[in-house]
């Protein structure tokens, strides 16, 4: 059994063995643990894995986000699609065969409080008063279709440069990022093969100064562009230094959602995509993130995501994972990064290396387009005309 199915199957077994407890004091090593069963199940979720409770629950609440309000709503899908359930009705006999609405209530708890994923939508959804209305709202809940998502994979670089910069990888159509991944898998199969050196996580730190492996890193973004239509790069970088210090608190915090918010709206001026939708964003891991820090900056996001665009955009889920784990986190650092080498390192350092070779060949592939701003309207730009549809760069200097 491997690592990712042990966490898993540990939720499992957790799962089934525990009652409510009262708030326990914060242990780091138990909050490590949950971060990496939070990623373990992330991941499950995305391949699709409903081996038991916890990944079908998750399933559920990833697809349907209003199920997140309402565990009636929550066990009605569950016995839809799980259980083959349909109809308005449900016999004596079938109430004893389906999966009890404590075991899916406790699953649904579990991973919205312990792992912050796939939080409620609803602000006010702990309340405990139930009257019609909202027996019937949670019946208009349990009806509502799919939303369909967005991910945004993401890097920091620059936290110690004059440009704080926040780049991702987009993918657009989730049917489209299934096979994306199977088709970079393969790729990576026969890699080995071609290559005398692969590496085990394309980092672009760890790209050799001698250029004795940068064919490889080319290849592997070439893949990536020639592998997805419906995919597009987008990065927000701030010149730090021209700030006052009320603007600096909070800023790589508040990138995450303007990069989000900039590149939303430019995806749909250019018709790409329509609302309503909803938004998985996963970030590379930075340092010791605890869930309760996790949980802050999701609703922040969210909040803002509400004020902005009321339901029409909603945020799935914010997920920090290392990103030896995902092949498209390491997408987001190199593209992340080679900003960061043109704006930050070669106006300081005029002696020139492979990094330097393969971050102009990134940017230059994808025909990145700078669109460049005051620094402090950072929070303000809301409309920007673009000719590319594949890579944009919000420079606040």
């Amino acid at each position: 059994m491997g690592e990712m199915e042990r966490l898993v199957a540990e939720i499992e077994e957790e799962l089934m063995e525990e009652e409510d407890n009262p708030e326990e004091e914060i242990d780091e090593a138990k909050e490590e643990e949950r971060r990496k069963k939070a990623v373990a199940l992330w991941q499950a979720v995305q391949s699709g894995e409903v081996k038991n409770v916890s990944q079908k629950v998750a399933s559920i609440l990833n697809r349907f986000d209003e199920t997140r309000n309402s565990d009636v709503a929550l066990m009605l899908r569950y016995w839809e699609i799980f259980e083959g359930h349909s109809g308005s009705s449900v016999t004596h006999k079938k109430l004893f065969e389906y999966e009890r609405l404590t075991t899916i209530a406790r699953a649904r708890a579990k991973i919205q409080n312990e792992f912050k994923l796939f939080l409620p939508t609803d602000n006010k959804i702990r309340q405990k008063r139930r009257d019609l209305a909202k027996i019937e709202s949670e019946f208009q809940i349990a009806t509502k279709p799919e939303l369909p998502s967005i991910s945004i994979y993401a890097d920091e670089t620059g936290k110690t440069d004059d440009y704080l910069i926040v780049g991702g990888f987009w993918i657009l159509d989730p049917g489209r990022e299934g096979k994306l991944k199977v088709h970079l898998m393969d790729w990576l199969h026969e890699a080995k093969e071609k290559y005398s050196t692969l590496p085990k996580e394309f980092h672009f730190t760890k790209l050799k100064n001698d250029g004795s492996d940068i064919e490889v890193y080319k290849a592997f973004f070439d893949k990536i562009i020639g592998s997805g239509d419906m995919i597009s790069f987008k990065a927000i970088g701030v010149n730090k230094r021209k700030l006052g210090r009320d603007l600096q608190k909070g800023l790589l915090e508040e990138l995450f959602y303007q990069l989000l918010r900039m590149g939303i709206n430019h995806e749909v001026e250019t018709g790409r995509i329509s609302f309503p939708k909803q938004i998985s964003y996963i970030k590379d891991k930075e340092g010791n993130e605890s869930r309760f820090h996790i949980e802050q900056i999701s609703q922040k996001i969210s909040d803002s995501l509400k004020a902005n665009y009321e339901d029409n955009l909603k945020l799935n889920s914010y997920v920090p994972m290392e990103s030896e784990l995902e092949r498209f986190l390491q997408v987001a650092d190199l593209f992340s990064a080679s900003i960061n080498r043109i704006y930050n390192y070669q106006p300081k350092n005029p002696n020139r290396n492979a990094k330097d070779i393969l971050a102009e060949y990134i940017l230059q592939l994808l025909d990145l387009q700078v669109h460049q701003f005051d620094a402090e309207d950072f929070k303000e730009i809301n409309e920007i005309q673009s000719e590319s549809d594949m890579a944009v760069l919000y420079l606040f200097d």
